[in-house]
């Protein structure tokens, strides 16, 4: 007795080949947030050239120093002011220290001074905004108006009555800066987190019990991720132009550290008749600040694709 299906003989029909029957076949490799998130950022250019030079100044700023054979301190009264060469790239100042050494030094104070503060500011804007936000009513209006008594005060009088108090050192500019700088990042939370936490999937983590902290942090504050990234990133620039404007003007760090602000305050009397030597330090202000913009831009744009 035959087994062979009927239909299968049938003039109507035909058995497909092994390649037909996966001609519609898509194959996706399987990422993760992050792996997709990093494809994104890599599509971007000017984020991805941002993170190049960032991450090339760092490490030239870690190493230079110490396999330099010149100290950003030692002098050479023979050799001032002399034009960039091989021997001293940048050149050297008015006292001959070598320009280059003391910019990637200088690196160190203003990069550790921009993180380290946008990192203290990020901890306090996710946690005081994230209450506000969440928590809503009168907790929310009551911090809100404690906000705006301090942000009433212009931030450069904080600032120099901190360093007045507590003395011309790196741990008293980071605290000065920190005092009020925290307030933009607040903001930015309380808003993300009021617009999400009425969005279907906050409600079903509430329905199914989670705590109000791992509701707030885990669902809430990653699906906010894009614009705190963003606002985290003009942080750092907006830091490093604080500490070194105060040191241009003279009432920032120890003037014996040599931070960008304070090679840029050296450089200004002699910015006609040795002009060369103030670029170095405006340089390096402005195109760090340039490329954490671009960063943080590219940074925002690929973690939209949580809200997605």
């Amino acid at each position: 007795m035959s087994t062979k299906n009927p239909a299968i003989t049938d003039d109507m029909f035909t058995l497909l080949s092994e390649d037909e029957k996966n001609s519609e076949f898509i194959a996706v490799a399987s990422k993760t947030f992050f792996r997709d998130a990093w494809d994104r950022f890599k599509k971007n250019k000017l984020a991805l050239f941002g993170l190049i030079f960032l991450t090339v100044l760092i490490l030239c700023a870690i190493f230079v120093p110490i396999f330099s054979p010149y100290n950003f301190e030692s002098q050479d009264m023979a050799n001032r002011n002399a034009l960039p060469s091989l021997q001293h790239l940048f050149g050297t100042d008015k006292l001959g220290r070598d320009i280059f050494v003391r910019i990637m030094y200088g690196a160190r104070i203003s990069l550790s001074i921009g993180f380290a503060t946008a990192a203290i500011n990020l901890v306090i804007g996710i946690v005081y905004g994230g209450i506000a936000g969440y928590v809503g009513g009168k907790v929310d209006m009551v911090m809100m108006r404690i906000i705006d008594v301090i942000y009433a005060v212009p931030t450069l009088l904080y600032v120099v009555l901190i360093l007045m108090i507590f003395g011309n050192s790196i741990y008293s500019m980071m605290l000065a800066i920190c005092l009020t700088s925290w307030i933009s990042m607040a903001r930015q939370v309380r808003t993300q987190v009021m617009s999400l936490k009425e969005m279907e999937f906050a409600l079903a983590a509430k329905v199914i019990g989670a705590s109000d902290a791992r509701i707030l942090m885990k669902h809430l504050v990653i699906n906010a991720l894009g614009p705190i990234i963003v606002c985290l990133t003009m942080m750092v620039p907006s830091a490093i132009f604080t500490e070194s404007f105060l040191s241009f003007v003279g009432i920032g760090i120890d003037p014996t550290i040599p931070s960008w602000g304070k090679l840029a305050n050296d450089c200004r009397a002699l910015i006609f008749s040795y002009p060369v030597q103030i670029i170095w330090p405006i340089a390096a202000i402005c195109l760090t600040t340039l490329s954490l913009n671009f960063v943080g831009d590219g940074v925002g744009e690929a973690l939209q694709l949580k809200r997605r």
